[in-house]
């Protein structure tokens, strides 16, 4: 990195007093680029601090378009400082600052300083920024390793995955530019909905990342069992039900038998002791549930007017 101190002390008018700024600059590369604070002090010709200075900022790049514009206020000791994120794909070459200050009752000062950018560096792109991939199946994606400034290191690939999902680089190594494929493989039982997939780039202290958003579906094995459970269960239902039909059924027949039999002895005799068998059987078989109560009561009472006939 360049680092240029200029100062710029302008004439003084009749009237108003001279000003000046003095300024640095601090480039820092970090994971998302060049982290730069322009950072100085105003003062006057009897290098006294001026504070409350108005100061405005504008950053131009080696190919004239303006990246930052900015605004600054001197401190009480005529500090000012102001940072700014270069991408990491900015073009290399030297970054133009204009910077002018003005107060009123000082003259306005200009100052013009530069820094280069030349550090290598590299940039992660994906050919696609998200994903939709069913439980137990696999997606592929490929990423593109770029070199920025003649970057030309080896760069190790990984995944910071999620639980349910891999992600296989082939290869796992490359040096830019180049390309890589990414497959994705869900588990059948990885969760269901969206997600988040970081892949990672790292080159010595350099680290980059690119982020893809997954959303997992329900893949067609569970399905199948969905339907397989929800066939079973209608199987099971239809079973217990023709089951507890033909039960009903069963003991429906068997309450018909008994009370066609004793109907059948009643009517072969209706004498009063023979009634009286009847009426004691009748009650035995409510008593054991064999009897509905409708006819319970219906044959009750004819065998009760049979007693009252034959006493």
């Amino acid at each position: 990195m360049l680092l240029i101190v200029i100062l710029a002390l302008p004439a003084t008018v009749y009237g108003t007093k001279a000003m000046s700024i003095q300024a640095s600059f601090n480039p820092v590369q970090t994971d998302q680029g060049f982290e730069v604070t322009i950072s100085g002090r105003i003062f006057d010709v009897y290098n006294q601090s001026v504070s409350n200075a108005v100061l405005s900022i504008q950053v131009i790049d080696p190919q004239g378009t303006s990246v930052h514009v900015a605004i600054a206020y001197s401190t009480r000791t005529g500090q000012f400082q102001d940072t700014f994120l270069l991408q990491t794909n900015s073009p290399g070459g030297n970054y133009t600052t204009y910077l002018v200050a003005d107060k009123p009752g000082y003259d306005t000062a200009h100052l013009s300083l530069a820094f280069s950018l030349s550090s290598p560096d590299f940039l992660i792109e994906t050919s696609s920024p998200s994903l939709s991939i069913q439980q137990g199946q696999s997606a592929r994606l490929t990423l593109t390793i770029l070199s920025l400034r003649g970057y030309a290191r080896p760069i190790n690939l990984t995944a910071m995955s999620i639980s349910g999902v891999s992600a296989q680089f082939n290869p796992e190594s490359v040096v830019p530019s180049a390309t890589t494929l990414v497959t994705f493989s869900v588990a059948y039982d990885a969760q269901l909905g969206n997600h988040t997939i970081i892949l990672l780039g790292i080159s010595g202290s350099l680290t980059h990342r690119v982020v893809v958003e997954l959303t997992i579906t329900r893949g067609p094995r569970q399905m199948l069992l969905s339907a397989l459970v929800i066939v079973g269960t209608l199987i099971v239902i239809i079973v217990l039900a023709f089951f507890f039909y033909r039960r009903s059924r069963s003991q429906r027949s068997q309450r018909e038998t008994v009370v066609e039999e004793l109907i059948k002895q009643a009517a072969g005799d209706s004498g009063y002791v023979a009634t009286a068998r009847a009426i004691a059987r009748l009650e035995e078989l409510r008593a054991l549930g064999k009897v509905d109560d409708a006819t319970y009561q219906k044959l009750k009472k004819e065998y009760e007017k049979r007693l009252e006939k034959s006493a």
